[in-house]
């Protein structure tokens, strides 16, 4: 599973670049090649090959940064990143964090480092393609877990709230948490069940979902508050 991880590294010091190649394939990923800067790094995202998320040092020896690569792939490619760096002083950390990595690793760092970095990452992007089938009136339609912001049962049917529109479903929602065997999902009523990730807010009596109050039930009030601030 892990060589099909495909893994772009981004550092001007190839004595470093080569160790971490090296770790990576030790650990089974795919490395799909080195940039020294930010245009080759460019290059690479422009070819048509897989990059699942790129490791980059920050202070690269050009008129770029690692971290002008960060927003590059954030903003752009959408493709997760780690940083790795021996900087450690409170301003380019704050620089660092505000470009939203997945990972911030200090100089020198071992293959352990980086294997938890990447999984991860790794896990997180399996976990957000998960799909289920939702029959909705007469049609059988994928919906996208990550698209899903929460559920609300209705008698015998369960209406599945997403970003973009509201699907009817025969089922109950004992039967949908069972079916996306996600731990994003969490009951926070006996009738709704959320999508951690799209929490927006939390109080004793509601949760708020996309602007939304969605009610919280005391039964569930202490666990769903202790995972929303696990995922803060």
């Amino acid at each position: 599973m892990s060589s099909q991880f495909h893994i772009l590294i981004v550092e001007d010091n190839l004595m470093i670049a080569e160790m971490a190649k090296q770790m990576l394939l030790e650990l089974g990923y795919s490395v799909v090649g080195v940039a020294k800067n930010y245009a080759e790094t460019n290059r690479y995202l422009e070819q048509s090959r897989p990059i699942d998320v790129a490791i980059l040092d920050i202070n690269l020896s050009d008129e770029k940064s690692g971290i002008d690569v960060g927003v590059l792939l954030r903003d752009k490619y959408k493709i997760p990143f780690v940083y790795l760096t021996s900087y450690t002083d409170p301003q380019t950390i704050k620089a660092a964090v505000s470009t939203a990595p997945s990972a911030y690793l200090i100089k020198p760092f071992s293959k352990s480092d980086l294997f938890a970095s990447i999984e991860i990452i790794r896990s997180k992007r399996i976990e957000d393609s998960r799909v289920i089938l939702v029959r909705n009136l007469n049609e059988s339609v994928k919906v996208e877990a990550s698209d899903i912001l929460y559920v609300e049962s209705d008698n015998n049917y369960i209406d599945i709230h997403t970003t973009l529109k509201k699907y009817t479903h025969r089922q109950s929602l004992e039967g949908f948490l069972e079916e996306i065997q996600s731990a994003n999902f969490v009951r926070v009523h006996r009738s709704f069940v959320v999508n951690l990730a799209k929490v927006e807010a939390v109080n004793g009596r509601y949760v708020v979902v996309n602007s939304e109050k969605i009610a919280l039930s005391r039964t569930y009030k202490n666990e769903l508050i202790e995972l929303f601030s696990k995922k803060m």
